[in-house]
Order: C-alpha cells, then sequence, then structure tokens
C-alpha cells in the first residue's frame, strides 16, 4: 500500500532475518565505512554543527542543527553528534532526524487520507505531523491492567477496540514495556487486517538475540508493571521473531541513511510490521 501524500522515496534497506544483515554487510561494507569516515569529517570543538539539506517530510529546504554536547568525543577534542536524536530541522515542528525518517517512512509506504491511526506511548514532537496526515487518530499511551475476572487475573489490555486501526505508531517505548509479547498482541489485536505496525526502538543490531528487562529488577513491585522507565529491553534480531509469534505476517527491519535528508548515523533502523 502506497501513499496519496507526495513523498520523496524512503532510501533503506529491508532485512527480515540477523543473517540478511549480515549479508549485506559483506556486501556492503565498504560504502557504510565511507558513510562513517564522512560523519567523522563533520566533527567539530563546536557546540553546534549545521548542516545544509531537505526536509522530506515538508518537501522544502531546511538547515539542520545539532548539539554536539553528548557526542562522541575524538582525540583530537572534536566531537560527532549523536545524529539520530539531533539534526533538527528549521520547519514549524522543529523535528529531530528520529522523527523525520518516522514521519516520511510513514508518508511514502503506509498512511492514506481514510487512515485511522493510534500512536502507542507518550506524547512527541512528531505527533501533531501525524495526526495532520490521518484521518482519525486515537492516543493510547500505555498498557493497562485489565480488571480481574472470576476466572482470575487478566492480563495487559490496549485500551482500544479490536481490528480498528489502519496503522499503529510507537517511537522508541517499547523497550520500556515489561510484558512485551502481551503489547506486540495486543497491537495485533487492534489492527484490521492488512494494518501496519511502525516503531522505532535503540535497537542492539549487533545482537542475534534480545536481553529483556531481568525479572530481579522489576522485584519490588507485586505485578509486572505496564510501563518501566528506570530500564530498558535491550532489543536485538529476535524482535522480528516476537512480532511473528504474535500473528504478524511479515516483519522486517529497515536501515536508512541520508546526507540530503539529514539522516546521517552508521545505523539507523525503523521497523514495520503486517497483519
Amino acid at each position: 500500500m502506497s501513499s496519496l501524500v507526495r513523498s520523496a522515496r524512503f532510501p533503506a534497506a529491508g532485512f527480515r532475518s540477523h543473517e540478511a544483515f549480515q549479508t549485506y554487510l559483506r556486501d556492503h561494507q565498504s560504502g557504510l565505512d565511507a558513510h562513517y569516515a564522512y560523519e567523522l569529517s563533520l566533527a567539530t570543538k563546536e557546540a553546534h554543527l549545521i548542516c545544509k539539506g531537505t526536509c522530506a517530510p515538508c518537501l522544502r529546504p531546511s538547515t539542520f542543527v545539532s548539539s554536539t554536547q553528548d557526542g562522541e568525543a575524538m582525540p583530537d577534542g572534536r566531537r560527532m553528534p549523536n545524529w539520530r536524536e539531533q539534526m533538527r530541522c528549521d520547519c514549524e515542528d522543529r523535528l529531530i532526524a528520529r522523527q523525520r525518517a518516522l514521519i516520511h517512512f510513514l508518508q511514502a509506504t503506509v498512511l492514506t487520507p481514510w487512515t485511522h491511526l493510534l500512536l502507542f506511548g507518550p506524547p512527541s514532537e512528531a505527533d501533531r505531523r501525524l495526526e495532520s496526515l490521518a484521518d482519525a487518530t486515537t492516543r493510547v499511551p500505555r498498557l493497562r491492567r485489565s480488571a480481574t475476572s472470576v476466572n482470575g487475573p487478566s492480563g495487559p489490555l490496549l485500551d482500544a477496540p479490536s481490528a480498528r486501526f489502519h496503522a499503529v505508531v510507537a517511537q522508541d517505548y517499547l523497550q520500556f514495556v515489561p510484558p512485551l509479547e502481551a503489547a506486540l498482541d495486543e497491537i495485533f489485536r487492534v489492527l484490521v487486517p492488512g494494518g501496519r505496525f511502525v516503531f522505532t526502538i535503540p535497537f542492539y543490531f549487533t545482537e542475534p538475540t534480545s536481553e529483556f528487562i531481568a525479572k530481579e529488577v522489576l522485584s519490588f513491585a507485586p505485578e509486572t508493571p505496564m510501563e518501566f522507565l528506570g530500564s530498558g529491553h535491550k532489543l536485538g534480531w529476535d524482535l522480528l521473531s516476537l512480532l511473528m509469534q504474535a500473528g504478524f505476517r511479515d516483519a522486517a527491519a529497515y536501515l536508512y541513511w541520508s546526507e540530503e535528508l539529514g539522516y546521517l548515523g552508521s545505523m539507523n533502523f525503523l521497523f514495520k510490521a503486517v497483519k
């Protein structure tokens, strides 16, 4: 399904397994190294780094501003920004790279004027733009615990009707949801057949398997919390298998990069699963 919104092509390569990604690395390592060398060349001792380019969601020339304060330090004292969380555009919404890429991806591959959209997780600077692209938007900030029934305690619940939404979007939030598998089950439940789940996470792309929040970390709580910001899952490539186990018929990770669109960073990923 393609968007009816005029959009630039999204610059990404898609992978459905860790093995496919490893093959890509073997075939494209020289290009990835060139990207990183270019990013290193931009490192600076200044507090901010300014780059020119194009904002893909707005389709307009833009200036991207990056703070170097928390960036990677070079031996000579220069710093390279955390590109994923920087490169803030000078458009109305002033979005960082990760947020612009998410909107761009949704414009190019998911959203239509009749889309019913569910935003799962806390509010984001990207929400206003996403709402403007959908016919109707529902916000669900976190899972809730369903009421105890005569059959015993019930599981986590996404407070939304079944088979209602064409798309669900989560922005850097799944790592803070201890009952992750239950969350994926609930997201699958609320999507219509053919619906898309698109999300970003801090992705551990070198890891075939995930490291989930340890039960000992959550021992303070009598029941598993629906949200825990004190720690997070370290999600690796088996996340794609978890999506398939939840019932999705397709799940892929997309590696994206573009100098022109302000998507710098060695390993930027976003994800899409299809019901």
